[in-house]
C-alpha cells in the first residue's frame, strides 16, 4: 500500500496539486453514514473558522510570512480574473488555518492487474477516482480495508480542494506557506476547475486544470519579471517531463502484461520487474543530474497501480490541451469556451478528440 504526500505528488505531476474535490457527501448507497458525517463536519469546520483577509492582515498575532503570502494570493487572484479570464468571484477572500499541513487525505485504489482506478461517487462532482477524508486516521483505515481486499492502494495528504463554486473556497495554511511559484500555480489550478468541470471525468478535469495552471504560471512569472523563478520553473518542467515519460513507458509495459493470458503468478512477477526497471532508470537519470529531486519520494515509496493511476489522472491529457491552447494562439478565454463545448459531448467523443490533438503534437 503506497503512502506519501499527495500534494507533493500532484504538485510535481501537474505542477500543484493537486487538488482534490471533496464536495460534502457521497450519494446514497455509495458510502456509509459515517463517511457522510465526517465530510459534512469537515466542510462546516472550514466555513465556521474562516476569517476575512483584511481581519487576518490587521491581526498582530499572525506571522508576517502568512500576511505576505495572503497579499501575494490577492495579486494572483486579481491577475487570474483580469488577465486570464478565470472565474475568481469570491474564492480565496477568506483564510483558515486548519492546524495541519493537509486539509484532506485522499485514497486511490486499483485492482492488482489493472491501471484503472476505482470510482467513488458524489453529487455534483460525479464519480471520481479517489475518496477524500478530513481525518488521516479514517483515510488510513479505509486504505487498509481496500488493501485487505487485494487492491493496490495509494493515499496521502492534500493541501487544497475546490468546491466548484458552491462555497467560497478559502485560502488555507496548507498551501499558503509554500513557495511563491507553487502557491500561484495552485491558485490557478483550483480556479480552472471553476471554469470547466465535467462530473465523473477526473482525468479530463485534472489535465485541463494542469494545462491552464502551466500556461498561467508562465505568464505570471513573466509579468512579475521574476527571471530566476521563471528559469527554475522551466528546468523543473523539463525534469518532470523526463520522469513522466519514464512512467508512461512503464504504463505501456504494465498494460501489455495485464492484457496477456499469463497466469497471475507470471503477471505478478512481470509487474514487479517493470517497477524495478523504472526505478533503475530513474536512478540513472538522477545520477546524471537530469531529474533533480523530482518524484524522488514517490519512486522510493511502494509503487503500485493506484499510484500510477493517480499520476495519469493529472497528466494524460495535458499535452492535448496544450496543443489546443497553442492552436488558439494562447487565448485562454477562447480556450475555456471551446473546452466547455467539448464537455457537452460524451466521454468517447471527448477522448477521441483529445487523442487526435495528442497525435498532432510536435515532439520537444
Amino acid at each position: 500500500m503506497g503512502k506519501m504526500s499527495v500534494s507533493r505528488l500532484m504538485s510535481l505531476a501537474r505542477a500543484p496539486v493537486a487538488a482534490l474535490l471533496l464536495l460534502l457527501m457521497p450519494v446514497m448507497g455509495c458510502s456509509t453514514l459515517g463517511y457522510y458525517q465526517q465530510a459534512v463536519s469537515g466542510q462546516l469546520q472550514l466555513i465556521v473558522n474562516r476569517r476575512d483577509l483584511d481581519t487576518v492582515l490587521s491581526d498582530p498575532a499572525v506571522r508576517p510570512v502568512v500576511k505576505q503570502k495572503i497579499l501575494l494570493a490577492r495579486q494572483v487572484s486579481q491577475f487570474a480574473e483580469r488577465e486570464l479570464g478565470l472565474p475568481v468571484e469570491d474564492s480565496f477572500s477568506t483564510y483558515v488555518d486548519v492546524g495541519s499541513p493537509y486539509v484532506v487525505w485522499s485514497v486511490f485504489a486499483a485492482a492488482e492487474f489493472s491501471l484503472d482506478l476505482q470510482k467513488f461517487c458524489y453529487p455534483i462532482a460525479g464519480c471520481v477516482s479517489y475518496k477524500g477524508y478530513f481525518s488521516p486516521d479514517s483515510a488510513a483505515q479505509f486504505s487498509q480495508s481496500l488493501a485487505a481486499q487485494g487492491l493496490d492502494v495509494f493515499y496521502g495528504g492534500v493541501a487544497a480542494y475546490s468546491t466548484l463554486g458552491w462555497f467560497a473556497d478559502p485560502l488555507l495554511n496548507t498551501f499558503i506557506e509554500r513557495d511563491d511559484t507553487r502557491l500561484a500555480g495552485l491558485l490557478f489550478h483550483e480556479l480552472a476547475h471553476k471554469a470547466v468541470y465535467i462530473p465523473g471525468d477526473t482525468r479530463f478535469n485534472e489535465s485541463f486544470a494542469t494545462a491552464v495552471e502551466r500556461a498561467a504560471l508562465l505568464r505570471w512569472l513573466q509579468l512579475q519579471q521574476q527571471s530566476k523563478a521563471f528559469e527554475d520553473y522551466l528546468v523543473l518542467e523539463q525534469q518532470r517531463a523526463q520522469v513522466l515519460t519514464l512512467i508512461s513507458s512503464a504504463k505501456v509495459d504494465l498494460a501489455a502484461i495485464y492484457a496477456s493470458t499469463a497466469t497471475d503468478a507470471v503477471k505478478r512477477e512481470g509487474k514487479a520487474e517493470v517497477f524495478e526497471v523504472m526505478r533503475a532508470r530513474y536512478k540513472e537519470l538522477a545520477a546524471a543530474g537530469q531529474v533533480g529531486g523530482v518524484f524522488s519520494e514517490w519512486m522510493a515509496s511502494e509503487i503500485n497501480n493506484a499510484g500510477i493511476g493517480a499520476l495519469a489522472d493529472y497528466n494524460d491529457w495535458v499535452a492535448s490541451f496544450e496543443v489546443w491552447l497553442a492552436n488558439l494562439d494562447g487565448n485562454l478565454p477562447a480556450f475555456y469556451r471551446e473546452v466547455q463545448q467539448l464537455a457537452t459531448l460524451d466521454r468517447l467523443e471527448r477522448d477521441a478528440f483529445l487523442n487526435q490533438l495528442a497525435a498532432t503534437r510536435t515532439p520537444e
